[in-house]
């Protein structure tokens, strides 16, 4: 599998069909090919020998699509950033690069001041892609270098536990390794299929509708935000648009079962639910079956280390009406999982580990190593392409998820929580204590601890436990909202605890440690 030259084989056999539709437009295959090489001359031109990452921002629009295909036809990584995300996130991220291109593919700006940013606006983008003159001209294919083996193709930037966010990067070889394992998903998907793109592209759960329906000659319906908040109204668009793979975390689907006409009698296009992000509990899958009942329910798992997921599993009305909780699944033949046999930690060995975080290589080595070979020079993993022409294995790797759990007897794997203070509420990953140290950083916060409340094994919401600094914040609404609200122009909303309370001092245990279960007991 090499997903560049799928698209580009997709856009000039079937150039016509539609690649990307959302409320902001649409894009057929030829449009999408034509444009990114516009843009793909652009940059190449503007950045010369530069191959820093390219951050494109925006949410919903076609020119999001635009813009990743043009990075990496540069042979620059990409780097996704959703408008839900806070300035200061945005300038975090930006300093890291150190002096990148943004590229905004929104019709507002981005926030970040030009005079000390390159920035493209979306109207400078339209300008480019939209004209075969000077300023949109292509450079010819055989001058793009294109992103290709072990080259980094997104970079996707997660919860880091100093309040700074981590990049962990994706090379060509982790993204075309698991298309290839991915196509088989609940079943195989054939091409021309229809995926819902629901999660925002700066969480790579948005790789899996992304590149399948890419790689297969696709077509990604893609919903905003707005559009999420109102079920009913997203169920009419999703029901016009026949989609028939389904993409979300569990949260979402349980959101929508709240709409009685979020059925089959409305929806009957759909063939499979795949989930990943986070726990899929027994009452979500066994409800989704009632509702629609000709639809494969599908459970998955990895982090974004490994590549969206490296497990798949169809769940039966047995294993829903069952009180044992739901597997995630078996690996492919070229990921191999083991677990510590200490601490139970779930380790992953495979082409699709990526190399590490950007510019952090003592973090990266904490949790990521090579593959360790056997006397025969093999990592024991193997396997052939789709078509029997090659070897994709490529450079693998190992990484420790910080995640616990077991396998059974027959190799499939469950998944039993955390081992630090990383959680996952409704499919987003976060580090408690990037919380905590941004929290931290508001006039009138001495001290903060945050605590998830969980029903079994699943996360609810967070509570925020806050020692207060003199009286710079009052212990009634007002204060809880001014923190709330103190604490959102520091970190995307969806890491905002639900619940604020102050106290006078943490609980400890009886070695002097902060005693974070009797929190979460308190959450």
């Amino acid at each position: 599998m090499d997903i560049l030259k799928s698209i580009a084989r997709n856009a000039a056999a079937e150039g016509n069909r539609v690649a990307f539709t959302s409320r902001a437009g649409s894009l057929t295959y030829a449009q999408l090919w034509e444009k990114s090489g516009r843009l793909a001359g652009r940059i190449d031109a503007q950045m010369g020998d530069n191959r820093d990452p390219v951050i494109v921002y925006g949410h919903k629009d076609p020119m999001m699509l635009i813009c990743f295909l043009a990075c990496v036809r540069s042979g620059r990584a990409y780097c996704p950033m959703d408008t839900n995300m806070p300035e200061d996130r945005l300038t975090s991220v930006a300093r890291e690069i150190g002096d990148p291109l943004i590229l905004v593919a929104h019709p507002e700006d981005c926030g970040l001041p030009e005079t000390e940013y390159k920035v493209i606006s979306y109207d400078g983008l339209r300008r480019i892609t939209e004209t075969s003159g000077e300023a949109g001209q292509s450079a010819p294919e055989t001058a793009l270098r294109g992103c290709s083996g072990e080259d980094v193709f997104y970079i996707i930037f997660t919860s880091g536990s100093t309040g700074k966010p981590k990049g962990v990067q994706i090379t060509a070889d982790n993204l075309n390794g698991y298309l290839e394992w991915a196509v088989d998903l609940a079943g195989g998907i054939q091409r021309g299929r229809v995926f819902l793109n629901q999660a925002p592209y700066s969480f790579d759960l948005s790789v899996m509708d992304l590149y399948l329906s890419l790689a297969t000659c696709g077509k990604i319906v893609s919903i905003d935000r707005e559009l999420q908040n109102d079920i009913p109204k997203m169920t009419d668009f999703l029901s016009l648009q026949h989609i028939e793979y389904w993409v979300s975390t569990p949260s979402f689907a349980e959101l929508c079962m709240g709409e009685p006409s979020f059925s089959a009698d409305r929806i009957p296009s759909i063939r499979a639910f795949l989930f990943c992000g986070e726990v899929l509990t027994n009452e979500t899958a066994r409800r989704l079956m009632e509702r629609f009942p000709d639809a494969k329910v599908v459970n998955t798992y990895g982090p974004t280390e490994t590549t969206v997921c490296v497990t798949q599993v169809r769940i039966t009305g047995a294993m829903a009406a069952s009180d044992s909780p739901l597997p995630v699944g078996r690996p492919g033949p070229m990921t191999r999982i083991e677990t510590d046999p200490e601490t139970n930690e779930i380790i992953i060995t495979g082409n699709t580990v990526s190399p590490g975080y950007y510019k952090d290589p003592g973090r990266t080595a904490r949790v990521f190593s090579e593959c360790e070979t056997n006397a025969g020079g093999s990592c024991g993993l193997s396997g052939a392409s789709a078509d029997g022409s090659d070897d994709f294995c490529g450079p693998c790797r190992s990484y420790r998820t910080g995640d616990k759990g077991y396998l059974d007897e027959t190799g499939m794997l469950y998944c039993e929580g955390r081992l630090d203070h990383q959680i996952k509420l409704h499919g987003y990953r976060m580090e408690l204590e990037d919380i905590e140290a941004n929290l931290e950083k508001l006039p009138g916060v001495s001290r903060a601890v945050v605590a998830p409340s969980r029903s079994g094994s699943r996360i609810d919401f967070l509570t925020a436990f806050i020692i207060r600094d003199g009286n710079g914040i009052t212990d009634d609404y007002a204060g809880r909202k001014a923190v709330r609200s103190g604490l959102r122009e520091l970190v995307p909303a969806y890491m905002v605890p639900k619940k604020i309370r102050f106290v006078e001092k943490f609980p400890m245990t009886g070695n002097g440690k902060l005693d974070r279960k009797q929190l979460e007991a308190m959450s």
